[in-house]
């Protein structure tokens, strides 16, 4: 059983928090405002259960009981660094059928409120408005559907950037 303290900032040992995004390790902000870790672990939730083989420190692949290859593709870096974007060739085989694979992105700009919350000042009470605002921003967005060619997908993974690719 989790306790409202492994999702929540809100601590009674901490006292009251005093702005949203003050670097506490829970998955939701004060105001019920998603994290990007939240949006990490509903992506790698719809990983498959069985895991195959890859030859990648930067990727999981899982296969789904419905048959799905689902893929979770990252490009790390610590908090401090700026970090590169990176280039990803995913290649497809033993897989006749598949034609298109689904990308569900989590990065600055996809699921992640920071930059909005750095766009508004970084307000340490936000009003009811920007609440409504931040909640929107970290809603991950639609995925993208990516048609394979000659046998792969190319991916451009920004740092600090999450990917999850599922093969149809």
């Amino acid at each position: 059983m989790l306790a409202y303290w492994a999702f929540s900032d809100v601590f009674e040992e901490q006292g009251v928090v005093k702005q949203p995004f003050y670097g506490g390790y829970g998955l939701i902000a004060e105001d019920g405002i998603p994290k990007p870790a939240f949006n990490a672990f509903k992506l790698l939730h719809r990983l498959g259960n069985q895991r195959i083989a890859v030859d990648s420190k930067s990727a999981l692949a899982t296969k789904r009981s419905d048959g799905t290859l689902v893929m979770a593709l990252w490009n790390e870096f610590l908090p401090e660094e700026m970090g590169e974007e990176k280039q990803i060739k995913l290649v497809v085989k033993g897989m006749p059928g598949v034609h298109r694979a689904v990308m569900t992105r989590l990065d600055t700009n996809h699921g992640s409120v920071l930059n909005a919350y750095a766009a508004m000042g970084k307000p340490i009470t936000p009003t009811q408005a920007q609440i409504k605002q931040l909640r929107r921003a970290a809603n991950l967005g639609l995925p993208e559907t990516l048609q394979i060619r000659q046998g792969g997908i190319s991916i451009t993974l920004p740092p600090h950037g999450l990917a999850l690719v599922e093969f149809h």
